[in-house]
This record gives structure tokens, C-alpha cells and sequence, in this order.
């Protein structure tokens, strides 16, 4: 609501995209997932493969955004940031509230994916992910290196929305293997009553954080702001 060992934002814990093209808890992990999904295609009629085969929805390069920009607002936690207007936003809350924005490439897909009821189409899509989820005395800003958060990369201490935060680069992998690894772009940093940690987050399944993903995660940050 996923490509080899995706592993997105080991900040957040590890988040996964399914083919509707939302995120759900413990990403990335392509060889369950793909397994699931060969499972799925197996049990549909020979008519809905046939017409998959045909209709075979792909993601297309990520489209540069827009230089005018709308703003977003999140009334339960009272913040609100700027995306570029040919942006879309999902938005999805379980315990996490989770605000995706995604490139109009990834709109494309979804809706090619939805037409054509294809199944696991939603792994493809690079959306820049805000999400919200509680915080304690313990919340780490940084993550701590695991099997699967494999090492952190351009680490700096910075202000967002007048929080100290910090921004950083993980290379992370299902696999526990570097060859295998995802690259994740992720700013920390708590709301002002220490309630709640936010993470602002964009990854790449190769080795360097798209320009146009990146562009988008910055001007997040520099624009989020808390509106009680």
C-alpha cells in the first residue's frame, strides 16, 4: 500500500511498496516478494495472463519537476511542505503515517498498472516518503549499522523546521551483501513536543540517488515547516 533487497530507509524501519503502489512495513525484500508474486500470477486465469503479457506496464524515466510548487499541509501534526505541482501525494496511516509524492513517471505506471489489473507492478515506483511514527527518549536520529543497514555515508548535523536533524546516506541490503545493496537519502529529526519522529526519505536501487529525486527531497526539507 520490490526489486532485489530493497530495503527503503532503514530509518523508518524497513518499508515495502506492493503493486498498488503504497508502502507497508519491512520493504524490499525481493525474493519473498517475487515468490508471492510468481504464486499470484500462477493462480490467474490464462485470459488475465495473456492480456498482462500484453499490457506489460513499465516505469519510464523520472520526469524533471515542475519549478512552481503547491504546498501540503498535515493537519494532525501541524506541518506542511512544498512539492513541485506536477507531483501527486498518497497519502496512507496505519501506526506510521506515511505521505508519498510521486514523480509523474510513477503516476503513469500506477495507472497503467491499475488498468491493466497487473500484479506487482507498485515496485517499481521511486516516490519521495514522509513519514510520521512515535518517537521516545530513545529515538535515534542516526541508525545504527545492522545485517541490513550495511554502512552510512555524508552524515551531517543540520535545522529543519527549527529541529536538529540529521542527513545521511545508507547503503542497505536484504542480503546482508554491499553488491547488493540500495541507497537511501534520509533526513531525521523530531517534532518540537519529542513526540514523534519524521523522516524524509527518496532511494535508488543502484548506486547514486537520482538527481530529480534528490531535488524534490531537498526542497521538502527546506520548505517543511511546523504551522501550530
Amino acid at each position: 500500500m520490490i526489486k532485489k533487497g530493497r530495503v527503503f530507509f532503514s530509518a523508518v524501519a524497513t518499508l515495502v511498496i506492493l503493486g498498488v503502489g503504497c508502502l507497508a512495513e519491512s520493504k524490499h525484500s525481493m525474493g519473498a516478494t517475487m515468490k508471492t508474486q510468481s504464486s499470484l500470477v500462477a493462480q490467474l486465469p490464462s485470459e488475465l495472463k495473456m492480456t498482462q503479457a500484453q499490457n506489460r506496464c513499465e516505469r519510464g524515466p523520472s520526469v524533471a519537476p515542475s519549478q512552481e510548487t503547491r504546498k501540503i499541509r498535515e493537519e494532525k501534526f501541524g506541518f506542511a511542505f512544498d512539492i513541485p505541482t506536477n507531483y501527486q501525494t498518497e497519502k496512507r496511516q496505519d501506526n506510521t503515517l506515511m505521505i508519498l509524492l510521486h514523480n509523474p513517471a510513477d503516476i503513469k505506471l500506477l495507472e497503467c498498472g491499475k488498468k491493466n489489473r497487473q500484479v506487482g507492478y507498485g515496485h517499481q515506483t521511486l516516490p519521495v516518503l514522509i513519514t510520521v511514527g512515535p518517537a521516545t527518549s530513545e529515538t535515534r536520529l542516526i541508525p545504527e549499522l545492522s545485517s541490513i543497514t550495511l554502512r552510512l555515508e555524508n552524515i551531517r548535523e543540520t535545522t529543519i523546521a527549527g529541529q536538529k536533524a540529521f542527513v545521511y546516506i545508507a547503503k542497505s541490503s536484504m542480503t546482508g551483501k554491499i553488491d547488493d545493496a540500495e541507497t537511501s537519502l534520509s533526513a531525521n529529526f523530531l517534532t518540537p513536543d519529542k513526540r514523534n519522529k519524521i523522516t524524509v526519505s527518496t532511494f535508488t536501487y543502484g548506486t547514486k540517488i537520482i538527481s530529480v529525486d534528490e531535488k524534490v527531497f531537498n526542497l521538502v526539507i527546506s520548505s517543511f515547516a511546523f504551522v501550530r
